[in-house]
C-alpha cells in the first residue's frame, strides 16, 4: 500500500522518488462464458506464475553491459545503444531494478546529471564522489542505513533515499544546492535530526513520510518551525500561516537560541572568508608572510607559562605589538606600492608582446592571401587542349608561381625567426628589469625583518633583566602566597634555572620562526620571478611550432594546387582564398 501511494505521488513533476510496482495477478476468463478451451489458458497461466515463484535472480555489480543497456540521454540519431567508449557524454543512466549490490564502474561518466539506482540491494553509498556534475540521484528502494559518499557532489539538487533503513538524518554537507529530499519510509525517531537540514537554504520539498518520527503529534510544527524555507512537507504544499504560526508558537526560546547559534556561526564564517580575502591580496604583493605575525610569535603554543607570572612582561609585550605593528604598516605601504608599479610594468610587458604577434600575424596573413589570389589569377590564364602539353608561355607562368612560392615561404619564415628572436630578447631585457625591482623588494623585506630581530633583542633583554629582578625579590620576601595564582607565581620565581630556560627558549622560538618568515618572503619573489619568465618563454616556444606548421601546411596546400592544376589544366579549386586565416 505504501509502495503504490509513493508510486502515485512519484508521477508528480518534481519528485524524485521511484517505487517497485506491486505485482498484479493475470486477469482470468469466466468459464462459463469463454467454454471449454479456457481451462487451457488457466492451466497455462498456472505453470507461468510457478515457474516465476521458482526462479531466483543472483546479486549483480555493475557491468558495462548495465551500463550500455542503462543510457536513457542522449538518444544515439540512429536508435543504436552507446557504446562504452561514448560513457563520458552521457548525461542521464538508468540501472533501476538490476538487484545491484553495489555502487561501482562508474568512472567515466564525466557529464553525469542524472542517475536512478532505485529497486535494487545496495546496502552502502560509494563511488560516487567523482560525479561532479550530478543533479538527481535516486537511490530509494535499496537497503542503505547511513547517509554518506556525498562529500563532492557540490551541485546536487534532487536526492530520494525512500524506503531504506537510514536512522540518521546526516552526511549531506558537500550538497549545499540540495532543493529535493525523499526519506520518506526509514528509521528515523528523533525530530531532533530534523534540525540538521537548517542550514540548506535551497531546500524546498522534504518527505519523511512513513518514519516514526512522523508519529510525534509536534513533528508538523517542528518542522514548520525550524525549517521555515519550505513548500512542500511530505509533498503536501505548507500553508504559510502554519509556518507563522509555528515560528511565534512552538519552542521559541530554543528556536531563539538556534538562531543566535547559528548567528554566531554566520558571522565566524564570514569573518573567515574576509580574512582568506585579505590574505590573498597580501600574497599578491608578497606580504602574507606579515599577517597575524604578533600573534603567531606570541601564541599559547609559543609562550611559556613561565613569563605569564611576570609582572615586567605585559608592558614588555604590548611595546612589542606597538613597534610591529608600526614597522608592519610601513612596509605594506612601500611593497604595495612596488608591487604596483611591478604589475603595470608586467602588464606594458605582456601587452607589447601581444602587440607584436600580432602585427607579425597580420603581415603574414596578407601576404599568404596576396599570394593565393595572385596564384588563382595565373592558374586560370593556363588554357590546354586535352592530352596536349602546356604551353611554353604557359610553362613558364608555372615556373614563375612555384619560384614565388618559394619566395614567400622564405619570407614567411625570416620573419617568424625575426619575431621569435626579438622577443626572446625583450623577454631578457623585461627580466633584468624585473629582476631588479624583485631584488629591491627581497632587500626591502630583509631590512624589516632585521629590525624584527632587533625588536625580539630589545624583548629579550627587558625580559632577562625583569625576571632576575623579580626572581631576587621574591627570595627576599618573608611572605609566602596562599592563593593558586601565587602559588603558581611562587613556582616560577623559586625556580630561576627555569625562569632563565624559558625566556631563553622563548627567544629561540620567535627568531626560529621571524627567520623562516623571512625565507618564506625572499622564495615567493624569486619563485614569482622564475616562473612568470619560465612560462613566457615555455608558450613562446610552442608558439612557434605551431605557427611553422601552419606556415608549411599552407605552403605544401598552395604546392599541391600548383602541380595539380599544370597536370590537369584548368582544373582547381575554384573556391580558393576562402578557409582559416592563412587562406587555408
Amino acid at each position: 500500500q505504501a509502495r503504490a501511494q509513493h508510486k502515485q505521488l512519484s508521477a508528480q513533476p518534481g519528485f524524485a522518488v521511484s517505487a517497485r510496482p506491486i505485482a498484479m495477478a493475470a486477469p482470468m476468463t469466466d468459464p462459463v462464458l469463454a467454454g471449454a478451451s479456457s481451462n487451457a489458458n488457466v492451466a497455462k497461466i498456472a505453470m507461468q506464475q510457478q515457474q516465476k515463484r521458482t526462479d531466483v535472480v543472483e546479486p549483480q555489480v555493475i557491468s558495462e553491459d548495465l551500463l550500455i543497456r542503462g543510457v536513457e540521454e542522449p538518444v544515439r540519431h540512429d536508435g543504436e545503444p552507446w557504446e562504452a567508449i561514448d560513457f563520458p557524454n552521457v548525461t542521464s543512466l538508468r540501472l533501476s531494478w538490476k538487484n545491484i549490490i553495489e555502487v561501482s564502474n562508474l568512472n567515466n561518466f564525466d557529464c553525469l546529471t542524472t542517475l536512478r539506482l532505485d529497486n535494487n540491494i545496495i546496502d552502502k553509498i560509494a563511488n560516487l564522489n567523482h560525479l561532479k556534475q550530478l543533479t538527481w540521484l535516486d537511490l530509494s528502494f535499496n537497503n542503505i542505513r547511513e547517509i554518506e559518499g556525498l562529500d563532492q557532489l557540490h551541485n546536487l539538487l534532487d536526492l530520494s533515499l525512500y524506503h531504506n533503513q537510514i536512522e540518521e538524518i546526516k552526511g549531506l554537507d558537500g550538497c549545499p544546492k540540495l532543493n529535493i529530499l525523499s526519506l520518506g519510509h526509514n528509521h528515523i525517531n528523533d525530530l531532533k535530526q530534523i534540525d540538521y537540514l537548517r542550514k540548506f537554504q535551497n531546500l524546498r520539498c522534504v518527505c519523511l513520510d512513513g518514519n516514526k518520527v512522523c508519529q510525534n503529534d509536534s513533528y508538523n510544527q517542528h518542522v514548520l518551525a525550524y525549517l521555515p524555507t519550505l513548500k512542500y512537507l511530505d509533498y503536501m504544499l505548507i500553508d504559510k500561516k502554519a509556518v507563522v504560526q509555528a515560528q511565534e508558537g512552538y519552542n521559541v526560546d530554543d528556536l531563539a537560541e538556534v538562531k543566535e547559534r547559528e548567528q554566531v556561526e554566520a558571522s565566524k564564517v564570514k569573518g573567515q572568508k574576509d580574512k582568506l580575502k585579505i590574505i590573498e591580496k597580501l600574497k599578491g604583493s608578497f606580504l602574507d608572510a606579515t599577517e597575524d605575525l604578533f600573534e603567531e610569535l606570541f601564541s599559547k603554543d609559543t609562550e611559556p607559562e613561565a613569563v605569564t607570572v611576570l609582572t615586567c612582561y605585559a608592558p614588555l609585550r604590548e611595546d612589542f605589538r606597538d613597534k610591529l605593528t608600526e614597522d608592519i604598516k610601513a612596509l605594506r605601504t612601500w611593497m604595495e606600492g612596488k608591487n604596483e608599479n611591478r604589475s603595470k610594468k608586467v602588464g606594458g610587458f605582456e601587452k607589447s608582446i601581444s602587440k607584436a604577434e600580432g602585427e607579425s600575424e597580420s603581415e603574414a596573413f596578407q601576404m599568404v592571401r596576396d599570394f593565393r589570389s595572385h596564384k588563382k589569377k595565373i592558374l586560370s590564364q593556363i588554357d590546354r587542349e586535352d592530352n596536349a602539353a602546356l604551353k611554353p608561355e604557359m610553362e613558364a607562368m608555372i615556373t614563375q608561381l612555384v619560384d614565388q612560392l618559394g619566395g614567400l615561404e622564405n619570407h614567411l619564415m625570416a620573419n617568424e625567426i625575426q619575431l621569435q628572436e626579438s622577443i626572446f630578447e625583450a623577454i631578457s631585457d623585461f627580466e633584468a628589469k624585473i629582476s631588479e625591482t624583485i631584488k629591491q623588494m627581497s632587500e626591502k623585506g630583509g631590512e624589516f625583518f632585521r629590525h624584527l630581530e632587533d625588536l625580539e633583542k630589545v624583548f629579550y633583554t627587558g625580559l632577562l633583566e625583569g625576571s632576575n629582578s623579580e626572581i631576587e625579590a621574591f627570595a627576599q620576601s618573608q611572605e609566602i602566597a596562599t592563593t593558586d595564582n601565587d602559588s603558581n607565581k611562587a613556582r616560577f620565581l623559586g625556580n630561576k634555572e627555569e625562569m632563565l630556560q624559558a625566556c631563553q627558549s622563548f627567544n629561540e622560538a620567535h627568531m626560529t620562526m621571524i627567520q623562516t618568515k623571512q625565507d618564506y618572503m625572499e622564495e615567493q619573489l624569486k619563485s614569482w620571478r622564475n616562473s612568470f619568465f619560465e612560462r613566457h618563454r615555455e608558450r613562446q616556444y610552442h608558439r612557434n611550432r605551431q605557427r611553422v606548421m601552419d606556415v608549411k601546411k599552407v605552403l605544401d596546400d598552395c604546392r599541391a594546387e600548383i602541380n595539380a592544376a599544370s597536370d590537369v589544366g584548368d582544373e582547381y579549386d575554384e573556391n580558393d582564398g576562402g578557409g582559416d586565416a592563412y587562406g587555408h
